[in-house]
């Protein structure tokens, strides 16, 4: 696992470092849920617009299924 730095005031830092361990543990995993949902979000978005822009160029659905089952 690796480490990232956020950067909170510090009335904050201090609660947080007087938190025990198995509490920091479960604020811990809801902070990497809330992370995970939003390149989730950022990665659907890029998907509809990519979608987007290839209809826009003329790509049908066909055409698309087409190219995902060529073997190479």
């Amino acid at each position: 696992m690796d480490r990232i730095v956020l950067e909170v005031d510090s009335s904050l830092a201090k609660v947080w470092r007087n938190t025990t361990p198995s509490l920091k543990a479960k604020y811990e995993k809801k902070i990497a849920s809330i992370l995970k949902e939003m390149k989730e979000v950022e990665f659907e978005r890029l998907l509809n617009k990519a979608g987007k822009v290839a209809a826009k160029n003329g790509l049908t659905e066909d055409e698309l299924n087409n190219l995902l089952n060529e073997e190479d």
